[in-house]
Formats: C-alpha cells, sequence, structure tokens
C-alpha cells in the first residue's frame, strides 16, 4: 500500500514549525501573539462600528459603542508599538536572524 503523504518530510520542510533553538520558538511564539491579538482587535473594532450603527439614536448604546470603538483604536496603537519595540530587541540583543519585517534597519557605521 503506498504512503499518501509524507507528514515528516513535509512538517520538516517547513520553516516556521522547525525549532533550532528555544529563541525561535519564542520568536515564532510571539509572532503568532501579535498576529492573533491584531485579529481579535479588528474584529472588536467592528463590532463596535456594527454597534454604532445599530445603536438607533439611544444615547446609551452608542457610548458603549463609542468606548469599544475607541478602546479596539488603542489596543491596535499598543500591539504597534509592542511589535516596533520586538522588533527593536531583535535586532539589537541579535536573539535570531529568521525574523523578517517589512523594515530593515541599519545602523551607520563608523
Amino acid at each position: 500500500m503506498a504512503k499518501l503523504t509524507n507528514i515528516d518530510t513535509e512538517v520538516s520542510r517547513t520553516g516556521f514549525f522547525k525549532f533550532d533553538s528555544i529563541g525561535d520558538f519564542v520568536v515564532n511564539l510571539f509572532q503568532v501573539a501579535l498576529i492573533l491579538g491584531s485579529v481579535l482587535t479588528f474584529v472588536y473594532l467592528i463590532w463596535g462600528g456594527i454597534q454604532w450603527i445599530t445603536s438607533g439614536g439611544n444615547p446609551e448604546a452608542a457610548k458603549g459603542a463609542k468606548e469599544k470603538i475607541t478602546d479596539a483604536i488603542a489596543g491596535l496603537a499598543l500591539l504597534a508599538a509592542v511589535w516596533i519595540i520586538w522588533r527593536l530587541v531583535i535586532y539589537f540583543l541579535g536573539i535570531t536572524t529568521s525574523v523578517r519585517g517589512p523594515f530593515d534597519i541599519r545602523l551607520p557605521q563608523p
């Protein structure tokens, strides 16, 4: 009987699931947490927007919706700040070289 897939080969090809050190594991775990937090914060923002649209002129419902929207925007700003600090920590401490992002930080050489 022929094998349909070889799961060991497939998993070993994927760089995200292969950990050579505890640093790689922590970095990947932190990236997943940031992505999950961003998605949940965006969902909370959408929820607040829908609640505001459906408040129907009720001041209490509109106030609650505005608070949700404000909290979601503050959460997104906080996640962005955490991501920037995390990128700087990785860069300056040299935790791993596998982290890629949209910014290529280069320090001037003397």
